[in-house]
C-alpha cells in the first residue's frame, strides 16, 4: 500500500478544503482533530464528543465531554413534578 506524507493537502485552485469524493475514514483509537470551523450535513454517527464553544442542531453520541451548561431547550421537569412520580411509580410506599 503507498503511503503520502504531507503538511497540509488543499484544493486545486489553493483556495479552500480538498473534496472527499468518497468520504474519509479515521480508525479505531485515532482522533481526528479539526481547528477551526466543522459544517456536517446528513447523519453523523460519533461514538465519543468533546465538544466546546458549539452551536449545533441535534447531536446524537455514545458518550459526551463537559458540564452541559450551554445546552437549550432541553425537555426537564420540576423537582417537585420527579418527586410526585417517584411516589406514583415507585412500587415500595404500596407494598404491604
Amino acid at each position: 500500500m503507498a503511503r503520502l506524507k504531507v503538511d497540509s493537502i488543499r484544493n486545486r485552485n489553493d483556495d479552500g478544503a480538498p473534496s472527499l469524493l468518497k468520504g474519509a475514514t479515521i480508525p479505531t483509537g485515532q482522533p481526528l482533530k479539526l481547528n477551526g470551523d466543522i459544517s456536517v450535513s446528513g447523519i453523523s454517527t460519533v461514538g465519543f464528543l468533546t465538544v466546546q464553544n458549539a452551536h449545533v442542531g441535534v447531536v446524537t453520541a455514545g458518550f459526551f465531554v463537559g458540564d452541559g451548561s450551554g445546552l437549550t431547550a432541553l425537555q426537564t421537569t420540576s423537582a417537585s413534578k420527579a418527586y410526585a412520580l417517584r411516589i406514583l411509580l415507585d412500587p415500595l410506599p404500596f407494598r404491604s
